[in-house]
C-alpha cells in the first residue's frame, strides 16, 4: 500500500478517536475527572488501532495481537486503579477505549465505512446515557416482558421456520379445478419464514417507535409527540392526540400540527417495508411518494411553527407495549390473508377488484399488509406503474382517514384545518398518479 493509500484510512482513524472522543471529554469533565480518557487520548487510540493492522499486515499478525493485548492490559490497569482508588463502578470507558482500537483497525483492513457507521452509532449510545437510564427506570414489567417475546420471535423463532413456499400446496386444495394463469408461479406468498419476516419488521419499526417516543417524547410539546409517534403508528397518534384535544378544545393548531407531522413520519415505514422487498419498486414509487411525504412534513412544521401555545403532554405514554404475542399473529393474518387475496384476485379477475380491497382496507388503517401485498406482486402479477398507484392510493386514503378520527374522538375543530391539509395531498397524490 503506497503512501497516498495510507493517508485516508489513517486520517479516518483519527476522525473517528475525536468523534468518540468528544463525548467521552464531555463525560470527563462531568465525572470529576474519574476518567483517563479524553480527546487527544482517544484520537491516539484510534491512530494506535490503525497503525497495528497496518504492521500486522506488513510484519505478522503477531504484532497486532501483541498490541491488542497491550490495550487490553492497559484497559484493565485503569479500572482496577480506579475502581479501588476512587470507587468508581463500571467499565464503559474501557469497552469504548477497545471498541475505539478496533474501529482503528478496520480502516486499515478496508472496513473504514463501517469503522465510521459503528464509531457513530457508539457515540450515540454513549451521549444518551442519562435518557436511556431514565427510560429504563420508566418500563414497567409488562413492557420488559413483551420486549422479551418480541427477542425470542426474532432471533428464535424466525430462524425455525421453514423457508419454502407452499404456494401450489395450498392453492390446489383451494381452487382444485382450476388452471393457474401465466404468471401464477411468478410470485410466491405462502412461505412461512417471509411472512413471519414481514411481521417482524412491521413490529420492528413500531418498536423502534415506541422505543424513541419512550425516550424523547415525554414531556415534549404536542407536535413533538406527533412526530415521534408517527413511526410507532400514525392511526394510533392520531387516536391519542384527538382525544386529547378535547381537554383543551380552545388550542388547536398544536393537534393539527401533531397528526399531520404523525402521518409525514409513518412514510418512513412504506419507504422500509417497500426497500425490503422489492428494490424495483422502491426505485419505482420513491419519487411520487416522497413528494407526499414532503408535503405532510412542511406542511406538519408549518403547523408546528404557528402553534403559540404548545402544551406540554404525556398522552404519548397512552402507547400500548412495543410487542404482543396476540397482535404479531393478527399482524401475520392480515398479511396472509391479503397476500393470498391479492394473488387470487390479480390472478383470477382483475386489477379493479384488487384495488377495492386495498382501498376499503386502507381506510380501515389495515394499510401495511396491502402495502406489502402490492410490492411483491409488483413487476409480475402487476405492473410497477399500477403498483405505484395503488400504494399511493392506500397512504391517500390513510390519511384521510384521520379526519374521520379527529370528528368523532376529538375536538372537531381539528376538522378543518386537517380536510385543507389532506385536500392539498389530494392534489400531490394525483399528480404523482398522473406525472410520474
Amino acid at each position: 500500500m503506497d503512501i497516498n493509500g495510507l493517508i485516508i484510512p489513517l486520517g479516518a482513524s483519527i476522525l473517528i478517536g475525536a468523534l468518540m472522543g468528544l463525548e467521552r471529554e464531555k463525560n470527563r469533565i462531568t465525572s470529576k475527572g474519574l476518567s483517563a480518557v479524553g480527546i487527544r487520548t482517544d484520537m491516539l487510540i484510534g491512530l494506535f488501532g490503525a497503525i497495528s493492522a497496518l504492521l500486522g499486515q506488513t510484519i505478522g499478525m503477531w504484532i497486532f495481537a501483541c498490541c491488542l493485548i497491550a490495550m487490553l492490559v492497559l484497559s484493565i490497569s485503569s479500572y482496577l486503579y480506579l475502581s479501588i482508588k476512587h470507587d468508581r463502578i463500571g467499565v464503559t470507558t474501557e469497552i469504548s477505549t477497545i471498541l475505539l482500537f478496533l474501529y482503528g483497525a478496520m480502516t486499515v483492513y478496508g472496513y473504514m465505512q463501517l469503522a465510521l457507521i459503528l464509531a457513530i452509532l457508539t457515540t450515540l449510545v454513549l451521549s444518551m446515557r442519562q435518557r436511556l437510564h431514565k427510560a429504563i427506570y420508566n418500563i414497567n414489567d409488562r413492557e420488559l416482558y413483551d420486549t422479551i417475546k418480541f427477542a425470542l420471535i426474532t432471533f428464535v423463532i424466525l430462524p425455525l421456520l421453514p423457508n419454502h413456499s407452499y404456494d401450489h400446496e395450498i392453492f390446489d386444495f383451494l381452487f382444485p379445478n382450476l388452471t393457474p394463469p401465466p404468471g401464477f408461479d411468478s410470485i410466491n406468498v405462502l412461505n412461512p419464514y417471509n411472512i413471519w419476516f414481514l411481521v417482524v419488521l412491521v413490529s420492528g419499526i413500531s418498536f423502534l417507535g415506541y422505543i424513541l417516543v419512550k425516550i424523547f417524547g415525554k414531556g415534549h410539546g404536542i407536535a413533538f409527540a406527533g412526530l415521534l409517534g408517527g413511526l410507532y403508528s400514525s392511526s394510533a397518534t392520531s387516536l391519542t392526540l384527538a382525544e386529547k384535544s378535547k381537554e383543551n378544545p380552545k388550542v388547536v393548531t398544536p393537534y393539527v400540527a401533531g397528526i399531520v407531522l404523525a402521518c409525514a413520519i409513518s412514510f418512513i415505514r412504506t419507504f422500509i417495508q417497500i426497500r425490503v422487498l422489492s428494490e424495483e419498486t422502491f426505485t419505482y414509487i420513491l419519487a411520487p411518494i416522497g413528494l407526499m411525504f414532503l408535503y405532510l412534513l412542511i406542511v406538519g412544521l408549518l403547523f408546528m411553527s404557528r402553534a403559540k401555545t404548545d402544551h406540554k403532554t404525556t398522552s404519548v405514554n397512552k402507547f400500548e407495549t412495543p410487542f404482543k404475542i396476540s397482535q404479531a399473529f393478527k399482524l401475520g393474518g392480515f398479511i396472509v390473508a391479503a397476500l393470498v387475496f391479492g394473488k387470487i384476485i390479480l390472478t383470477y379477475t382483475n386489477i379493479e377488484w384488487f384495488m377495492l380491497l386495498a382501498g376499503i382496507m386502507a381506510f380501515f388503517a389495515i394499510d401495511d399488509p396491502i402495502i406489502i401485498s402490492t410490492a411483491s406482486s409488483a413487476g409480475s402479477l402487476i405492473s410497477f406503474h399500477n403498483a405505484k398507484n395503488i400504494i399511493m392510493v392506500v397512504i391517500f386514503l390513510n390519511m384521510i382517514q384521520k379526519i374521520a378520527v379527529a370528528y368523532f374522538f376529538g375536538n372537531r375543530k381539528l376538522v378543518k384545518p386537517l380536510a385543507i391539509t389532506f385536500a392539498g395531498l389530494l392534489l400531490v397524490t394525483l399528480a404523482g398518479i398522473f406525472y410520474f
